[in-house]
């Protein structure tokens, strides 16, 4: 019984039959070995998923096990010795010893015959599986009676470290079996308080949920990390229970034992001291995130602190403000500022919003909060207390807009509209201020101050808003006549009466505008698509087209794919209507632009191959056009064709050397290099297990990664290994490399066969 649930932690199949492809199985027959003799069978062993299956009933009496075969529950009990194996035809959960175990592959059904999975099977019954790739052979041994008794380790403990939220907070160490000699290695496990556990159930537990320490002579002390789970595959966090356990494992035919359990232990987060209440002030009166100026002391300690993040948060919803929703928030609603090892002190921007998403403006009540956000982990953030209410209060103008209404070529054609400011006692008048772009990357309140009388219009403070065109003497900032073809934007100046002297305000910038003559828009020309990828996406179409000569009047291009099993005809009506469709803009003559994989046509479907489309541009207009949109002629129609992605084909005779201290680790390439990306070698402990599942895992600075060159190459690994430890004397390793697959390729294994095992 030792032997079954020592075998089962390596995986229910062989790792280098997991990513066989089809066509390497298909080219010679597999053969299943029992202690020497063939195991001859009705149906020929195959290859399902990268499990080798066997006829049940050949494999159960091969071992001399009873079975029972119950036809209405498609299940087969099988009895050995003190073993007894339940495995249903189709579930992926069966059964030994009344403890269930997870299959990769179910029993299932072929071609008359019942198939069961080899090496579940073999090492259920205590038999030892080997696999030869090269000569697709199955080999299933007895083994030798166990003939020594491992001890179990002593004085088991775990301490939390750290501040993570997981695995890595937490420290086991304990005392080495008297003699390690009957030691294979040692498993650490956690188990969730409370949980029971004896030396069977902790045989049976898979290899992704213990840690493995290797004999060193010495007391063990190991630090886990972030990827550490309990016995149940559960992530370790915070605010749970743990207890720690250790089985020594026995070498060769020695049994193994469980230790006792550790005191348990709850992982807490040694949260930095809180915040301090933010203080909030109303200090311009642009009507804007501007008016907001905020302050707090940073905190004591900010050894984890990466930035700040401050949140304005409108009164009414401050009560169910906490950390978690303050986490959530996106990062378009918050303003972040960097950690400066001072106090914090900023005033916010014209473009910054509350939470809820809208832009901060007067009348509305507000708290404001910080958050100090650690570098690491975001259930350690430190959120404030919330700021006294803010209501901001405005003496200067709001809701400005422009807009070109005449074709005058004067100010006549420009009308300017606002609403005044909400407390007026102490304003004169409004100045009208236009203010030509390309002479002002800024306009000041000190040059608004400066503007003489004959340069601005004024506009006194009887009603609430002003809605006014110039008129045709009207000039700009600087003394020039408003004409067509200038950019402008619109400042309005709120000027302080005598009771108020040095108070003006100065509102924000108008959009920009420039007028213009609405005479009509322009067609664009020279319309034409390609294929000119084989993504099977949006990737695969190329849109050119030749710009309107006259685009004075033109907001924007709209490229509109159309299927044309759809449309016998695309009006301008349904190109209006499209929701779906790639903005171009008029900068430049000319537009030639490959779409993107999320590019969908008019109806919404992502662009595919094998579908006909047409498509199609629309001309849309700017504002100072009141006429229609205009749509182009249809393009020629176009059926996208993809290439066959192939999968990608492993690495071969991996061997390695050493230079200068350091691993240097040869191979043959693969066999085709047009779909891979990259090579990447790894070093793995020998006793631990590897298939390409875990090589896509492994972080990037504990493999070397290399270019196809269309050579064999030679490469000096990485110092770590893919645990991130140093490589050390002492440990045996093996080499891997792994083929990735790039945008042509299918990863489809990749992985190589492992190199002979070596040490330093």
């Amino acid at each position: 019984m030792k032997k079954l649930w020592i075998s089962m932690v390596a995986g229910l199949l062989v790792l280098p039959m997991l990513f066989q492809a089809p066509a390497q199985a298909a080219a010679k027959p597999i053969r299943v070995i029992i202690d020497g003799v063939t195991l001859t069978t009705d149906q020929p062993p195959v290859m399902v998923k990268g499990r080798t299956m066997v006829p049940l009933r050949a494999i159960f009496e091969a071992f001399n096990a009873d079975i029972k075969w119950n036809q209405k529950t498609q299940t087969v009990t099988a009895y050995k010795d003190d073993t007894t194996v339940v495995l249903k035809i189709g579930s992926k959960i069966a059964t030994i010893n009344n403890k269930a175990v997870s299959l990769d592959v179910p029993g299932q059904n072929l071609k008359g015959r019942t198939m069961v999975p080899t090496r579940f099977v073999s090492e259920a019954l205590g038999r030892e599986v080997g696999w030869n790739k090269e000569a697709q052979l199955v080999t299933i041994t007895t083994p030798v009676p166990a003939g020594g008794n491992a001890a179990p380790v002593s004085g088991v403990a775990a301490q939390d470290i750290g501040d993570y939220g997981d695995g890595r907070d937490l420290q086991v160490s304990f005392n080495r079996a008297a003699d390690e000699s009957l030691v294979d290695h040692y498993r650490v496990l956690i188990v969730k308080t409370g949980t029971a556990l004896d030396l069977s159930s902790a045989l049976a537990v898979g290899s992704y949920n213990y840690s493995v320490v290797l004999v060193t002579g010495a007391n063990p002390v190991v630090k886990l990390n972030a990827a550490t789970r309990t016995l149940d595959g559960d992530l370790i966090k915070n605010n749970q229970g743990y207890t720690a356990y250790v089985v020594t494992v026995g070498k060769g035919n020695n049994t193994s034992a469980l230790s006792g359990g550790a005191a348990p232990v709850t992982l807490t987060n040694k949260a930095v001291p809180a915040l301090g209440t933010v203080q909030v002030k109303d200090t311009s009166d642009y009507g804007d995130g501007r008016d907001i100026s905020v302050s707090f002391s940073k905190l004591a300690d900010e050894t984890k602190v990466s930035s700040y993040r401050i949140f304005v948060v409108k009164a009414s919803n401050t009560s169910v403000f906490d950390l978690g929703r303050a986490n959530a928030v996106a990062s378009a609603n918050y303003t972040q500022t960097n950690k400066t090892g001072n106090n914090i002190s900023l005033n916010l921007l014209s473009g910054s919003r509350d939470t809820d998403g809208a832009l901060i403006k007067t009348g509305v009540g507000y708290r404001v909060f910080a958050l100090a956000v650690d570098s690491s982990n975001a259930a350690n953030n430190v959120l404030s207390q919330a700021s006294a209410v803010l209501t901001l209060s405005n003496v200067g103008i709001s809701s400005l807009s422009v807009t070109d209404v005449n074709d005058y070529n004067d100010g006549r054609d420009l009308k300017v509209s606002f609403n005044h400011a909400s407390d007026e006692t102490y304003i004169s008048q409004y100045r009208i201020m236009v203010v030509p772009t390309s002479y002002y990357s800024s306009f000041s309140l000190n040059d608004a101050n400066n503007v003489q009388s004959a340069n601005y219009t004024a506009v006194n403070t009887s009603g609430s808003a002003t809605e006014q065109i110039l008129n045709s003497s009207s000039r700009d900032v600087r003394g020039a006549l408003i004409k067509n073809g200038t950019s402008y934007k619109v400042y309005v100046l709120s000027a302080g009466n005598g009771n108020n002297p040095g108070s003006n305000v100065l509102s924000a910038a108008s959009s920009a505008i420039t007028l213009l003559n609405t005479s009509g828009l322009s067609a664009i020309s020279g319309l034409n698509v390609s294929d000119v990828s084989d993504y099977g996406d949006g990737r695969d179409l190329k849109v050119s087209f030749t710009h309107a000569g006259d685009e004075s009047y033109i907001s924007h291009y709209r490229i509109l794919v159309v299927p044309t099993n759809y449309y016998s005809s695309f009006s301008l009506s349904d190109a209006n209507n499209a929701a779906n469709y790639i903005t171009a803009s008029t900068s430049g003559n000319s537009t030639s632009q490959v779409l993107d994989a999320s590019s969908r046509d008019v109806r919404g479907a992502v662009i595919k191959p094998g579908t006909s489309y047409r498509v199609y541009v629309l001309t849309v207009r700017n504002g100072s056009y009141q006429g229609a949109n205009l749509l182009s002629d249809g393009s020629a129609a176009i059926t996208l064709s993809a290439k066959e992605k192939l999968p990608v084909t492993s690495v071969t005779n991996v061997t390695y050397g050493m230079d200068n201290g350091g691993i240097v680790v040869k191979f043959t390439k693969s066999s085709r290099e047009s779909n891979l990306s990259e090579y990447r070698v790894f070093v793995v402990p020998s006793k631990q297990s590897f298939g390409s599942a875990e090589a896509l895992g492994v972080q990037g600075s504990y493999y070397r990664a290399v270019a196809p060159n269309g050579s064999n190459q030679s490469v000096a690994a990485a110092g770590r290994d893919i645990n991130g430890n140093s490589i050390v004397k002492g440990t045996k390793y093996k080499v891997y490399v792994l083929a990735v697959a790039n945008s042509s390729g299918i990863q489809n294994g990749g992985l190589s066969d492992s190199s002979e095992e070596f040490e330093l």
